[in-house]
C-alpha cells in the first residue's frame, strides 16, 4: 500500500515539473504565441515587447533577445541601462542615460537643455566654449561635478584688474561677475544691468553705459549725485540763456522742474504758489515755459494778465 502511495506521489511531482513553464510563473501567455510544436527552440515573431514595461525601440529592436535575457526566467532581466551597458562615465553624471542619451544613438544632441536642466544655462561665450574648459575630469569621458559661479574659471580675470581703474579687488566688486557682466555677451566688456545702482537709480535718461558718467573707466572717483555734476549750464551756452538756469533759477535744483525721463519735460513745481498754470483755466493750456516767457527777462516779470492777453485775445 506504501509503495502505490509513494508511487502516485512522485507521478503527480513529475508530471508538474514537466508542466511547469522554463520562463518563471509570471509569463503569463500561450507557449503557441512565440513557439511552434514542430520545434521548441524555434521561436516566432510573436511576442509584443511593447506591452511589457521596456518597450523595444531604436536599437534595441535589433538586439538579439538572449543579449539580455541570460536566463529563461525573463522576470529576472533588469532594465537598468549599466547592466548591459558599461558606465564610460563612472558614475559621474548618474546612471539615468536618458538624460541624454536615446535608444537611437550615443551621440548626445541635447547639451544645451542638458546645461539648462544643472542650472548654468549655454549663453553668449559659454555657448561656443570647449567643453573640456570647464570639465577638467581625469578623462574626457568623466564629468564630474564642479561649480557654476563666474569666479571659479574667471579668477584670473577678475585679478588682471589689479592697478587699473577699475581694480575690483579696490573697489569691492563682487566675485558675482553677472552682476555687472552680461552673461549673454561675448566679449567682458559687454557690460549688463545686474549692479545694483538703487543709491542712484539708472531710469530714463540715465539708463545709459557706464563710461558716460564713469569717464574713462575709472570707478574709484567718487561721483556725486547732483545734477550739476554731469549737467553744468557750462556745457550748453544755449540751454544756459534760455531759460534763466544762471540767474532767476539759480536758486533751484534741477529736479524742481526736470525729472529723469527728458530734459525737456518740464514741470515748475512751485509756479502754482504764485501763479497757477497747473490748475484752473490755465491748466493743460500751455506745454512750455516760453508759451509765456518769451525771453529771459520775462522770467523776472509780473504775473499781470495784460502781459500775455491783449485787448483782443481771450482763453
Amino acid at each position: 500500500m506504501r509503495k502505490i502511495i509513494f508511487f502516485i506521489l512522485f507521478f503527480v511531482f513529475i508530471v508538474n515539473i514537466e508542466a511547469k513553464s522554463p520562463h518563471g510563473d509570471k509569463l503569463k501567455i500561450e507557449c503557441s504565441v512565440c513557439h511552434v510544436t514542430e520545434n521548441w527552440t524555434k521561436i516566432k515573431p510573436g511576442f509584443d515587447h511593447n506591452k511589457t514595461k521596456f518597450p523595444l525601440t531604436g536599437q534595441h529592436k535589433m538586439t538579439e533577445c538572449r543579449k539580455c535575457h541570460t536566463s529563461l526566467n525573463f522576470s529576472t532581466a533588469k532594465t537598468e541601462c549599466n547592466v548591459c551597458h558599461t558606465d564610460i562615465h563612472q558614475g559621474t553624471t548618474g546612471r539615468e542615460c536618458d538624460r541624454c542619451h536615446t535608444t537611437n544613438s550615443w551621440i548626445v544632441t541635447n547639451t544645451k537643455s542638458l546645461h539648462q536642466q544643472a542650472g548654468f544655462p549655454l549663453r553668449g561665450a559659454h555657448e561656443t566654449a570647449d567643453c573640456n574648459r570647464c570639465h577638467t575630469s581625469a578623462s574626457d569621458l568623466r564629468f564630474d561635478n564642479i561649480r557654476t559661479d563666474c569666479y571659479a574659471c574667471h579668477k584670473d580675470k577678475y585679478n588682471a584688474t589689479a592697478g587699473k581703474p577699475f581694480d575690483h579687488k579696490v573697489l569691492g566688486f563682487s566675485t558675482d561677475c553677472v552682476q555687472c557682466h552680461n552673461m549673454t555677451g561675448m566679449e567682458w566688456s559687454s557690460i549688463g544691468k545686474g549692479f545694483d545702482h538703487s543709491f542712484f537709480p539708472l531710469v530714463g535718461g540715465h539708463n545709459i553705459t557706464c563710461n558716460d558718467c564713469h569717464i574713462g573707466g575709472d570707478y574709484r572717483k567718487k561721483l556725486s549725485s547732483d545734477c550739476t555734476t554731469c549737467h553744468s549750464s557750462k556745457k550748453s551756452d544755449a540751454i544756459a540763456i534760455s531759460p534763466a538756469h544762471r540767474s532767476v533759477f539759480a536758486m533751484y535744483s534741477c529736479g524742481e522742474c526736470h525729472t529723469s525721463q527728458t530734459w525737456n519735460t518740464v514741470k515748475f513745481k512751485q509756479h502754482d504758489s504764485y501763479f497757477g498754470i497747473y490748475s484752473g483755466n490755465h491748466k493743460g493750456k500751455w506745454t512750455k515755459c516760453t508759451d509765456c516767457h518769451v525771453n529771459d527777462a520775462g522770467y523776472d516779470a509780473k504775473n499781470t494778465c495784460s502781459r500775455c492777453h491783449s485787448e483782443n485775445r481771450h482763453l
